[in-house]
């Protein structure tokens, strides 16, 4: 059977992270019924998020210029920095107003099953921020899982070799084992930022 445009969308939808062929579905019925004036909007600010946002050449986060809000701000603690997986971590701690220092994103996580090491250039980056900046305080909060932990440990292991008066923490209490930081509630992740460990 030939397949059509709109089974051709629900794919596409499909291959967007957590949404499955019912969530693809559903969403490709309401895009079909919508007027060409939503679509138009809708296209164009994926284009625009695609053409116009970048990443801050300090922590990839996105940014419209060279520096994110973040590390251009300097009322943020400038001597702490936060090192996570993914940028949406990002939003989830900030979202708790109980962290005021810098972050660094890896654009993910050591893949410990496919033997996937982090982006190189990523690792590279990193190097030279703590070299130059002199962090006091640096907080691993990658994911509690097998991959995440093994992360944890490879960025300790760079940051004793390369600063090693530095101080270096890990997310604590009410994470448990396996869990990701994405599913954390805001209450719970506040707790784990106050009461981080000497790691």
């Amino acid at each position: 059977m030939k397949t059509t445009g709109f089974e051709f969308l629900i794919d596409a939808l499909k291959s967007l992270p957590g949404v499955g062929k019912k969530q693809a579905e559903k969403i490709a019925y309401f895009l079909a019924l919508k007027d060409e004036q939503y679509i138009k909007e809708f296209t164009q600010r994926i284009n625009d998020v695609h053409h116009k946002i970048k990443f801050c050449k300090q922590c990839n986060n996105f940014s419209t210029n060279e520096l994110c809000e973040i590390c251009s701000n300097q009322t943020r603690l400038q001597n702490k920095l936060c090192v996570i997986s993914m940028i949406e971590d990002l939003e989830k701690i900030e979202s708790t107003n109980s962290y005021i220092g810098l972050y660094y994103v890896l654009q993910g996580e050591i893949d410990v099953k496919n033997k996937t090491k982090l982006d190189q250039n990523i690792v590279k980056k990193f190097m030279d921020l703590i070299q130059t900046h002199k962090f006091e305080e640096i907080i691993l909060a990658t994911d509690w899982t097998i991959n995440g932990e093994t992360t944890a440990i490879f960025i300790k292991k760079i940051i004793n070799q390369l600063s090693p008066n530095t101080y270096v923490y890990r997310l604590a209490v009410g994470l448990p084992i396996n869990s990701a930081l994405d599913y954390a509630d805001n209450i719970t992740l506040k707790h784990a930022i106050e009461n981080k460990t000497k790691y």
